[in-house]
């Protein structure tokens, strides 16, 4: 795929499911390969690198794809012995494979055999409810999980409320990292990189979350870029510069009263903030605020 940045991202991916699968007997893949299948591809080759001259592990992996014409672009026709994507064939004539046509949800991720789990959420839409809770089937398991989401919102009628109503008064960038992490948080994952960048002129954003020691243990891994200029933030807004500053204004103490080791239920009391919000704040205060 020639595509710069995006080819830096699937190496960065590869990389880091190389360090998952170490020393582990079994290991789960879940991913949407859309047209190009390069990471799906990279996969079925470690496992056969592994099998035959290295240290062996069963693999199982769930495919899906939702739009039909790519889905069916990627299935070997009946009419003829040629698939109309060859790479997708290497792939799907695998007994542990499987590739469906539906949106990718949790009861997909459940499916999966093993529980060393490792999932490339490379969605490139935006951040909807379902998407971001996929982190949740996290619980109990052994993962590392890469979420990769827009943040060019043209149209925001599905993007997760809550991420939606802090990307007013943030960005979407901060947004989304603080949301995820505030949902790893209580998984007990680790934010192992989160980083903004640009592929085909659009504005995107990559985080992966883990438990995994092996990830955990590599800090090559280990990388932040999400931008917390305030006036880039300001300037982004549509709303008045009023309701900017009352916003941060509030904000602004309720990090005090959290930096001052002030108890959780207080500070929610005071501020007439929900949970979900104050733990946002504590994700941004670790980003830096």
């Amino acid at each position: 795929m020639k595509n710069e940045i995006k080819n830096a991202i699937r190496h960065l991916v590869t990389k880091a499911y190389e360090v998952f699968v170490t020393n582990k007997s079994d290991v789960s893949v879940v991913s949407l390969p859309g047209t190009v299948w390069e990471f799906e591809t990279s996969v079925i080759n470690h496992n056969d690198f592994a099998n035959n001259f290295g240290k062996s592990y069963k693999l199982d992996m769930q495919l899906v794809e939702s739009d039909p014409d790519v889905y069916n672009g990627s299935l070997r026709p009946l009419s003829t012995l040629f698939p109309h994507n060859k790479v997708s064939s290497y792939v799907l004539s695998r007994e542990n494979v499987e590739y469906h046509e539906q949106q990718l949800s949790a009861a997909v991720v459940n499916k999966v055999k093993s529980n060393n789990i490792f999932a490339w959420f490379d969605f490139c839409g935006n951040p909807t409810t379902n998407d971001l809770h996929l982190i949740n089937t996290a619980l109990n398991k052994n993962v590392t999980y890469v979420f990769t989401f827009n943040t060019a919102w043209r149209c925001d009628t599905n993007v997760d409320p809550y991420v939606l109503n802090f990307s007013k008064i943030t960005s979407k960038s901060v947004a989304i990292h603080a949301y995820l992490k505030t949902l790893a948080d209580t998984l007990g994952l680790t934010v192992v990189w989160s980083f903004e960048y640009i592929s085909n002129h659009n504005p995107m954003i990559t985080v992966c979350v883990s438990n995994d020691a092996n990830v955990l243990a590599d800090k090559s891994f280990r990388y932040n870029n999400i931008s917390l200029n305030k006036n880039q933030i300001v300037k982004s807004k549509n709303t008045s510069i009023t309701k900017v500053k009352t916003v941060k204004r509030d904000l602004s103490a309720v990090y005090v009263d959290y930096k001052n080791k002030i108890d959780d239920n207080t500070i929610r009391a005071k501020h007439n903030i929900s949970v979900q919000c104050l733990a946002a704040v504590k994700a941004w205060v670790t980003m830096g605020k």
